[in-house]
């Protein structure tokens, strides 16, 4: 069985940090153009955040990979 060396999933953990932030972006900006205020919007960005790191490292760890 494969198992990464440590420095494979800390790059693992940072690509899903960076996908669930371009995430959080697209959603703030989403949130933004349909007239909400900036305390909502940055709700809204941050539990896009949330949930897309959340499933990334479920993913990679239902997979074996962290």
């Amino acid at each position: 069985m494969f198992t990464p060396s440590f420095g494979t999933k800390v790059l693992l953990v940072v690509i899903c940090a960076l996908t669930s932030l371009i995430a959080a972006i697209v959603a703030g900006i989403l949130t933004y153009t349909t007239q909400q205020s900036l305390p909502e919007t940055v709700l809204y960005a941050g539990g896009a955040f949330a949930v897309a790191m959340t499933l990334g490292l479920s993913t990679l760890t239902a997979l074996g990979l962290v």
